[in-house]
């Protein structure tokens, strides 16, 4: 559904090539006079008006603004099903457009439509190998045939990483064109990407693609994610366990893990612990692992150790032993303590703070997917 679902947007989004002045296209079994609404794809992806014309003699034209930016632009004829979606990079455009759904229309323009509509059929093509391999899970399933469910949502998994590995080879590939930004927009909305390397993506594009105002939307979105965000890769760190040996995150995670800041003077911390501890039990040997991350004050070893003993706490805990000034807790930007991140097999956190019932669904529903 991801694939369909970007793919819905792009055709929403883009359509052709422009790089004269001129658009000149043509459409047949169109009555003479009909309205054409030609529109810049503005904020938040709103049309803005820019010109009307009128069919005449199965034909209609439009003079083209010469923008420094690749614009997307939006064409609408009345009682014309779709719209046709183009690049305005100041080639000159030729359309063949299409009296059933104008997203079928034929366009004839510059490279930056040329590669929308590579980027395009590369979305099409994943989207029916993944209609097929839904058929095939839907065909299993009514006959229950468990291998061949399983089969299927293997090929599924692998079909999904595939599709983000050509989408993001695409936009490394195309970073001086809208039609990157296109994508990357896509990989945004799927959120299947931690957003440090949304952030380092976007940071590649030119700044003309940048400057446009899916680049500059972008840019503003990305700029709100913050460091430990649900879909931020938990930043790395490690620390002195109990005995004085190092232990990293990366040493730590299991396929779901828990990364809790608490501490043995912290009430509600105590309290909150049986319920990890009740979790843990339950789903320590199907991949859920826990890390404490200690908040104890300097020269209180023993509180922690003790708390760690009287609450039945067995899995890997660390600690500077610094109090508020502890490191990591500076570099997850907590403030307050219990906190908690809950973080998947790939390092991208999954959830926040969450205690009691809510932690345990959430553990279950990752350990599931």
């Amino acid at each position: 559904m991801k694939i369909l679902y970007a793919f819905s947007i792009l055709a929403l989004l883009l359509g052709c090539n422009s790089s004269s002045p001129k658009l000149e296209a043509s459409i047949d079994q169109v009555a003479d006079g009909t309205n054409v609404y030609l529109a810049l794809l503005g904020p938040q992806n709103v049309p803005v008006p820019i010109d009307t014309t009128q069919v005449s003699n199965s034909s209609f034209k439009f003079d083209l603004t010469t923008s420094k930016n690749q614009d997307i632009n939006l064409i609408q004829i009345e009682g014309v099903n779709g719209n046709i979606i183009f690049i305005n990079d100041a080639e000159s455009i030729k359309i063949d457009a299409s009296n059933e759904n104008l997203r079928n229309s034929k366009i004839k323009a510059g490279e930056h439509n040329i590669l929308l509509k590579n980027y395009i059929s590369i979305i099409t093509n994943f989207a029916e190998k993944k209609n097929f391999i839904k058929n095939q899970h839907t065909q299993a399933s009514q006959s229950q045939k468990e291998i061949a469910m399983l089969d299927a949502r293997l090929d599924m998994d692998a079909l999904e990483e595939e599709s983000k590995k050509a989408t993001l080879d695409f936009i490394k590939s195309h970073t001086n064109s809208i039609v990157g930004m296109m994508a990357l927009s896509d990989v945004m909305n799927s959120k299947s990407v931690p957003s440090n390397k949304m952030k380092s993506l976007y940071e590649g594009f030119i700044d003309t693609v940048k400057d446009t105002p899916l680049g500059r939307m972008l840019g503003q979105n990305i700029a709100k994610i913050g460091a430990t965000d649900v879909g931020a890769e938990a930043p790395k760190f490690s620390g002195p366990t109990p005995s004085g040996e190092e232990l990293t995150l990366d040493e730590a995670m299991s396929k779901v893990t828990l990364i809790d800041f608490w501490a043995s003077w912290c009430r509600p911390c105590r309290v909150e612990n049986p319920n990890i501890v009740s979790i843990y039990n339950d789903y320590k040997d199907k991949g859920f692992s826990v890390i404490g991350v200690s908040l104890d004050k300097p020269n209180s070893k023993n509180s922690w150790l003790k708390a760690i003993e009287d609450d039945q706490l067995e899995w890997n805990h660390i600690s500077n032993l610094m109090y508020w000034q502890e490191p990591i807790a500076q570099k997850y930007g907590v403030k307050a303590i219990p906190a908690a991140f809950l973080i998947d097999e790939n390092g991208v956190i999954v959830g926040k703070d969450l205690r009691g019932q809510a932690l345990r669904d959430k553990v279950k529903e990752v350990l599931e997917k």
